[in-house]
């Protein structure tokens, strides 16, 4: 049986690393006597994945984490097993079971949406500047990697954003094939003011992940179903 989780990572935790996270679940499912599967081999390890790994420094309230059970456990009971050994800034918000044959979290993201504020000061016509910004046919940033940069339009991966008081909330593309950061957004949106951000000077938090299906974008906590005791 597979399973996935809703978790978030908020607090002093967001400056702890993906594999902290990943080593942090593992015990945490020890503690919680949740039956996870592990693999075969001379090195068995839990058959555990996550979602695309959180940007150290970031909040979010939609992490997801996939686990192979050998043993159904109800819902509400895994819930408050996880609950009760967890720290306040890993709260456990789901634990669904997967359809068979349904991508992995990790594959199947392909949008993140994000609420980002500005850390030490207040932006003006913020609103004039999205839609300046999404008037736009082509929005060219220089996208950087750890080999090389290119020019990217990113106009086309950026499906939604507006303002909500002095904040941004955006949908944009997200995923191992087009995987937009929100400080490049952020930095083609204040371009007309001749300032760029770095991420420190942002407070952003990631609010969820997302799939795609024939009727829009679908959240990867909306895959699966309680499992009943």
């Amino acid at each position: 049986m597979k399973v996935r989780i809703r978790f978030s990572k908020t607090g002093a935790l967001v400056y702890i690393g993906h594999l902290d996270v990943m080593r942090y679940f593992q015990k945490l499912f020890v503690r919680a006597d949740i039956p996870v599967a592990y693999s075969e081999g001379f090195s068995p390890h839990q058959l555990l994945g996550f979602s695309h790994p959180l940007p150290l420094g970031m909040e979010s309230v939609g992490e997801y984490a996939d686990i192979v059970l050998t043993r159904s456990v109800p819902t509400d009971e895994a819930l408050a097993r996880l609950r009760a050994g967890s720290v306040d800034e890993i709260g456990i918000y789901s634990f669904n079971e997967l359809p068979e044959k349904c991508e992995n979290a990790m594959a199947a993201v392909c949008a993140s949406e994000y609420l980002v504020g500005f850390r030490d000061e207040k932006i003006h016509d913020l609103e004039k500047l999205v839609s300046d910004l999404l008037e736009k046919y082509e929005i060219n940033v220089i996208k950087k990697t750890k080999k090389s940069e290119k020019v990217v339009n990113i106009r086309p991966l950026i499906f939604d954003l507006h303002t909500e008081d002095d904040k941004l909330r955006m949908m944009i593309s997200s995923g191992s094939v087009d995987n937009l950061k929100p400080e490049l957004v952020i930095n083609a949106l204040t371009a007309p003011l001749e300032r760029e951000f770095t991420s420190e000077e942002l407070i952003m938090k990631r609010i969820d992940q997302y799939t795609s299906s024939p009727d829009g974008f679908v959240s990867l906590d909306m895959i699966g179903k309680k499992i009943d005791g």
